[in-house]
């Protein structure tokens, strides 16, 4: 047996085919004008086997996303089913972290600084997370299977080894830009490759509240 790199953890796998490979190659985040992003924050590259023999990921280590400064941090996470998520609360104020994804809903209720609620993630997908109290923070969950999912943060591009031979599909997602996907071929040595994604989406995604409703209008809170 070796241990595999998952999200910056290491976890136990079954030894790998004799035959492996890798997919490299750039990432560039376009901005609706054209110009390139300077930085691949929050973006995520996850390859999935069609064609190929991969072991499903177990449970990671558990997640936390800290909520601070009504902000949730960090605003991107990676997870696989049966992980335990907390929500350290770092503020002075309350907080209600909720989800409606099908698949993981979950509402953690009201919660006061210093707690840190726990819930458990169950179905592989993009998980929308949002606050009942603060209708401007959000973030989000990928729930993956597959042991070759990676954050692009402080990266240039993709950058997976070990990949056994075989035939993949390449999924690429920022928040602002939503996702796109392409089918890759690893054979036994690095596979190159140059991928592109562009923003079109607003930063805050519209959203209802937990019940659905629309957010009452903010309060004062200059003297948070």
């Amino acid at each position: 047996m070796i241990r595999t790199v998952l999200f910056g953890l290491l976890i136990p796998t079954l030894t790998l085919p004799l035959f492996a490979g890798g997919l490299q190659g750039p990432v560039q985040l376009r901005e609706k004008d054209g110009r390139p992003r300077a930085s691949l924050k929050d973006c995520v590259a996850i390859l999935e086997p069609i064609e190929a023999s991969v072991s499903a990921a177990g449970p990671s280590r558990p997640v936390s996303i800290r909520t601070v400064g009504k902000a949730f941090s960090p605003r991107v996470s990676l997870a696989t089913p049966g992980t335990e998520v907390t929500f350290p609360n770092l503020d002075h104020i309350l907080h209600n972290v909720f989800s409606v994804t099908q698949g993981n809903r979950f509402d953690t209720g009201q919660y006061q600084p210093g707690e840190a609620p726990r819930v458990k993630v169950a179905s592989p997908g993009l998980v929308k997370l949002y606050c009942n109290v603060h209708h401007q923070m959000n973030a989000f969950l990928w729930v993956v299977t597959t042991p070759f999912a990676q954050l692009l943060d402080g990266k240039a591009g993709v950058a997976f080894g070990q990949v056994p031979t075989g035939t993949y599909r390449l999924r690429l997602w920022h928040p602002e830009a939503g996702e796109k996907a392409w089918t890759v071929k690893i054979g036994g040595g690095v596979t190159l490759g140059a991928w592109e994604l562009d923003i079109s989406l607003p930063a805050l995604e519209p959203h209802k509240n937990k019940f659905g409703r629309d957010y009452a209008p903010p309060v004062d809170d200059r003297n948070y």
